[in-house]
């Protein structure tokens, strides 16, 4: 009996982590959008993403400019390549706070 009860708890602590690790790619699937008062508040770059390393990443931007951003998991983003459009809300720290694909 306790064979059983340990099996069963193995099978739904193993299906609850894999829902979770689901839920967490869905998140990254969905389109990242920018709060009200991002809109607001926040400076826009729009630009070419031209290079990540690690939390940072590079955003050329319609004037030729590179701009350093810092995007980490407080960061609400779409999944970028290098090479897209993309437009990011940024702080004045330079904190993407939402960083989106930009068509």
């Amino acid at each position: 009996m306790r064979k059983l009860i340990l099996s069963v708890c193995s099978v739904v602590a193993l299906g609850w982590g894999t829902e979770m690790a689901g839920a967490a790619e869905s998140m990254m699937d969905n389109e990242a959008k920018p709060t009200i008062g991002e809109r607001l508040s926040k400076d826009t770059v729009k630009g070419t993403l031209m290079k990540i390393d690690g939390e940072s990443y590079w955003v050329k931007d319609t004037n030729g400019k590179e701009i350093k951003l810092h995007v980490d998991l407080s960061t609400k983003r779409d999944k970028v390549m290098v090479g897209d459009k993309v437009k990011a809300y940024v702080a004045d720290n330079g904190h993407a706070t939402t960083l989106q694909r930009d068509e």
